[in-house]
């Protein structure tokens, strides 16, 4: 486990405002004002619960300083890259060109024709409780098991060739939350087994793979309920949170109706799935307007669960559904507040495809959509990761560079409500200082056996243009907007030049206000 004491000195304050460093100081003074600005106003609403489906900026605002980083984002396939991976790297950039727009979005979306077999590789040779069976996690230590699940989250983030797919596990990990702290290994066989599967097919298979997971059942305590008493918390968000929505038409005697059909739905064992006929309530009920008949007691295992798998059906078929999760869906692809025309076609293409994810996907991301969306604020984990990726970080251990990132305040799996991290600029953009001091600190990594950033492709030429010019191809895909390029070479000219300094250049690079953008 890392401690402090074992890393770099954090970025604080005091050291900016160090008259020692006058330039490094300016530097953050006029290259992340606007950064800044935006943190200062909402630091202490940035740390508040936010009520369910809220908008994303205060008094309905838009963020001056989201127009601001994407000013100089004038390729198409660029804006592409940024949307659909966890960040910029030379090798992604020089695929979506060679592709072009078309051809990278439908090699993104072809997920399971992505060799990823290096990676995959990697981690079950270095991670090898992700691989374990239920019953063998269970007799595991689980701290290890938690940090095990959560390198293997980031090493596929980092280095999977099907980056559409990772962002897609992280938004599905959010819409179906489930608190490790909870349900423990659990969790490492919901994501392994669940989410990732099921992220890029269809929201049918995935809602139902999600009904029957034990990690679930437990979280949202559906294991423990049955006749004559149900619970009804997994009825309640399988609804507002999962299908309909807050506003989808139910009403809380549907709650009530859909927690009774479900009794039966529980876990056995090392916590799998099982339906229990003596937990269920076999009288008549009404849910969302039709009857289920009451059951005789010689029904089938098989039809007094089929109550469940038809209520379900009947959820995931619902308007409301498709209304809802293209909504959540573009909010996470496109833009805070996705134009309605946008929202309307994707839901009428979940409608005609069964919820093909893939082909809401390419609704909502044509050319003319994406250039006409604007930026959006890369929450923690997306920022730690993209600069991973553009520093071109080679990582053997992962884990002291992941908790150093939980302190940015999002540890993968750790949200404790059922409604998910918040996608949302003003929840995040109070916490400028520790963006800043990761980036400090990933950018001096030189271990051979953690984490390593080799600061040699950023010198080719060994000179002050040089640096910044492979700052601008290989962190910004060569949109580096010139006020920032002017900021950047006088820091690196206004001291000795040096590998630390060229280092520092580097991480003022991923702290200014337009690499927080995508």
């Amino acid at each position: 486990m890392s401690t402090n004491a074992d890393l770099p000195e954090a970025v604080t304050e005091a050291a900016l405002a160090d008259d020692s460093r006058p330039s490094r100081r300016r530097f953050f003074t006029l290259g992340a004002s606007a950064a800044v600005g935006l943190a200062a106003a909402q630091t202490l609403e940035a740390q508040r619960p936010k009520s369910r489906g809220s908008s994303p900026f205060p008094n309905g605002q838009t963020s001056n300083a989201a127009a601001d980083a994407s000013a100089a984002w004038g390729d198409p396939v660029l804006r592409l890259v940024r949307r659909i991976t966890m960040g910029m790297n030379p090798e992604e950039v020089a695929l979506a060109r060679r592709l072009g727009y078309a051809g990278y979005l439908d090699y993104q979306l072809r997920a399971a024709a992505i060799d990823d077999s290096a990676i995959e590789t990697i981690i079950a040779s270095r991670l090898p409780m992700t691989q374990m069976a239920a019953a063998t996690l269970a007799t595991q230590d689980g701290n290890e098991v938690a940090n095990q699940l959560a390198d293997a989250t980031w090493y596929r983030a980092a280095f999977s060739k099907a980056q559409l797919r990772e962002r897609m596990v992280e938004f599905w990990t959010d819409h179906f939350t489930i608190s490790l702290n909870k349900v423990g290994y659990l969790k490492l066989v919901d994501d392994r087994d669940v989410i990732r599967p099921f992220a890029m097919r269809t929201f049918p298979e995935l809602l139902r793979a999600t009904s029957e997971s034990g990690a679930m059942l437990v979280y949202l305590d559906q294991n423990r309920s049955r006749t004559p008493t149900p619970n009804q918390n997994y009825a309640r968000e399988i609804m507002e949170l999962h299908t309909l929505g807050v506003d989808g038409g139910y009403s809380q005697t549907d709650v009530a109706e859909l927690s009774r059909i479900l009794t039966g739905w529980t876990t056995t064992g090392p916590g799998m799935f099982a339906f229990n006929r003596n937990f269920h309530d076999r009288n008549a009920k009404t849910f969302l307007g039709r009857s289920f008949p009451a059951m005789l007691a010689t029904a089938t295992d098989v039809q007094l669960k089929s109550e469940g798998d038809a209520a379900i059906q009947m959820l995931v078929a619902h308007p409301s559904t498709a209304a809802y999760i293209s909504l959540k869906m573009a909010r996470w692809l496109l833009a805070y507040e996705p134009p309605q025309a946008v929202v309307d076609a994707m839901a009428a293409t979940y409608l005609a495809t069964g919820g093909d994810i893939t082909a809401m996907i390419r609704t909502i991301l044509s050319g003319k959509n994406l250039l006409a969306a604007p930026a959006k604020y890369k929450r923690p984990f997306h920022l730690a990761i993209s600069a991973m990726r553009g520093m071109s970080a080679s990582v053997v251990n992962i884990r002291a560079a992941r908790q150093r990132a939980d302190q940015m305040g999002m540890p993968v799996f750790m949200w404790e409500q059922p409604n998910g991290y918040p996608d949302r600029v003003d929840w995040w953009s109070g916490l400028v200082m520790s963006r800043w001091s990761y980036m400090q600190y990933l950018s001096t990594q030189t271990s051979a056996t953690t984490t390593r950033v080799d600061s040699a492709p950023f010198r080719v030429p060994d000179t002050a243009d040089g640096v910044v010019a492979q700052i601008a191809a290989r962190m910004y895909g060569g949109e580096l907007p010139p006020a920032l390029r002017t900021q950047l070479l006088t820091y690196l000219r206004g001291g000795t030049y040096s590998d630390a300094r060229v280092r520092e250049t580097i991480a003022l690079a991923s702290s200014a206000q337009e690499y927080q953008w995508f």
